[in-house]
């Protein structure tokens, strides 16, 4: 069992739904405290996730995890384009496509835990 408390998938979303908030703002700080705090949660969230989803099928196993790599490496971007360049900053794309993906992640996760016999 992971050592600390996690976010569920729909605490997640919530925020996101704040970081995308602070990036159609176009408020730097905010967005920058919002995508960290989003960072840190999502990544002890995938951390918890790893034993479970070591008992799903391999291929299913990759493929969620291939979710959650694309799930992390918009977030990446949005904290990095914000803090490198915010008047080049495609943030309100990129914050939409963050949303749409971990909301599919979440979904995909759902399934594919109950399908397989694991509450999470």
């Amino acid at each position: 069992m992971y050592p600390f408390p996690t976010l569920n998938h729909d605490q997640l979303l919530t925020l996101a739904s704040k970081t995308r908030a602070a990036a159609q703002d176009h408020d730097p700080d905010r967005l920058e405290t919002d995508a960290l705090r989003l960072f840190q949660s999502l990544v002890d969230h995938v951390l918890a996730e790893r034993p479970v989803l070591l008992h799903t099928p391999p291929a299913e196993a990759r493929l969620l995890e291939r979710g959650q790599q694309r799930v992390v490496s918009l977030l990446v971007e949005l904290a990095a384009t914000a803090a490198e360049r915010p008047d080049e900053c495609r943030c309100d794309r990129v914050a939409e496509e963050l949303v749409a993906e971990l909301a599919l992640q979440a979904d995909d996760e759902r399934l594919a835990l109950v399908t397989g016999g694991i509450s999470w």
